[in-house]
């Protein structure tokens, strides 16, 4: 799965900057605009996995900005988180009755935006496994369609080929006016026989046809679903790497700078500290 797709909405520069740099270090790609007018602008022509949205800005605030998303049609899915100083619970209350999906108070924190981010990304597969399942519920009402179809028009086709075949032979017979050398009876049998069966085959190099070629259609989304996990599983081990780096910086900032520099002097001031204590020990 590619990485999210953020707005960040605020006509603060610094707090676009501080939120835009905390996204780009957990691989989420962010866009900027400075008022909720710029971002329905920008929404016209891009259709981000998320957004960003203040609520105190110049012509338009963040609540206003938010119900014009959930108006449109086209843009009414799209995820909108708060990122205001706004967060008690009757603002909270608000923002989730206008249609926001969550409130991230000012400054942001790692274990909140982790938070929100993990809550879209699951979203997000759960509608592309929906997708999924209904472009593979289409292509089987599709093909039973198609099956159904086929048939019928292979009946029809039969059908006006024995009428047609046996109006020529009696025409062919009349002009003739000599008796058939075969009995009108049994020709009109050997006709539907050899009908029947040129027409069964006809019927079977059909369904071959449409059976590879949705067999195809199913390996081709088959793959695309298994790429698509794919990325999600890279996604996930690229965000677990990149904060592996930060836990184990904070561990060694515990430690002293004087003894992580001299480390090969502590067992010494150890052992000596031993002796001292069993000299002190046997004089007393």
């Amino acid at each position: 799965m590619s990485a999210l797709q953020t707005l960040v909405v605020d006509d603060s520069a610094s707090a676009r900057t501080v939120l835009k740099r905390l996204l780009e270090r957990k691989g989420v790609q962010v866009d900027q605009t400075e008022s909720g007018l710029q971002a329905l602008d920008y929404l016209k022509t891009k259709k981000p996995d998320l957004i960003f949205m203040d609520h105190t800005m110049p012509g338009m605030s963040g609540l206003e900005a938010v119900r014009a998303i959930r108006q449109d049609p086209a843009t009414a899915s799209i995820p909108v988180v708060m990122y205001t100083s706004q967060n008690d619970e009757g603002y909270l209350q608000e923002a989730l009755a206008t249609g926001a999906l969550d409130i991230i108070p000012k400054p942001a924190t790692w274990n909140k935006l982790s938070q929100v981010l993990d809550a879209v990304s699951h979203q997000r597969q759960i509608m592309t496994d929906d997708i999924a399942a209904s472009i593979d519920q289409q292509l089987s009402s599709l093909r039973d369609h198609l099956s159904f179809a086929m048939e019928q028009q292979i009946q029809r086709v039969c059908d006006e080929l024995r009428v047609s075949f046996e109006q020529r032979v009696r025409a062919l017979e009349t002009r003739q006016n000599t008796p058939s050398a075969y009995p009108s009876q049994g020709l009109s049998t050997l006709i539907h026989s050899v009908t029947d069966s040129k027409l069964h085959q006809l019927n079977l190099e059909l369904r071959h046809h449409l059976s590879a070629k949705l067999d195809v259609l199913s390996q081709d989304l088959l793959q695309q679903q298994q790429e698509q996990r794919q990325e999600l599983l890279r996604e996930l081990d690229l965000r677990l790497r990149q904060q592996r780096p930060d836990a184990k910086k904070g561990w060694l900032l515990r430690i002293p700078d004087f003894i992580r520099a001299r480390w090969y002097v502590v067992p010494f001031w150890l052992a000596l500290a031993l002796l001292a204590t069993t000299w002190a020990y046997w004089n007393w």
